[in-house]
């Protein structure tokens, strides 16, 4: 939250003045002065959150082991549980645990590539 507060902060006053001379929506001052200044901060904080998602695997899984029923599984406990734990199969046999690291590579992608698109703004 104090990401995206100090996001906010960041942006200059004078930017809006002038979106005000021009006669600017509200609407279009935040999807082309707001939004693309604060997207940097919110694609952190989202980093941030989702980092804090991964590290809480030992903590849940030594705890509750994502019991009882789903209420307390991560993300992470997630990908264990269908990984190494599923159907009684060896985990080399099973793709699952390559396909899981896919979906990690494709957002990792996104992300460094939005903030391309931002920094050549």
């Amino acid at each position: 939250m104090l990401i995206c507060l100090a996001g906010l902060r960041s942006i200059p006053d004078y930017i809006y003045e002038a979106a005000e001379v021009d006669r600017a929506s509200p609407w279009r001052q935040f999807w082309s002065i707001t939004l693309p200044m604060v997207m940097p901060f919110l694609m952190l904080a989202i980093l941030f959150r989702a980092i804090e998602n991964f590290k809480m695997f030992d903590m849940v899984n030594l705890l509750t082991s994502g019991g009882p029923g789903s209420t307390t599984e991560v993300a992470s406990i997630t990908f264990e549980a269908r990984g190494f734990r599923e159907n009684g199969a060896p985990a080399i046999r099973r793709p699952w645990p390559s396909f899981s690291s896919s979906p990690c590579f494709g957002a990792a992608n996104i992300y460094v590539k939005a903030l391309n698109r931002v920094k050549q703004r």
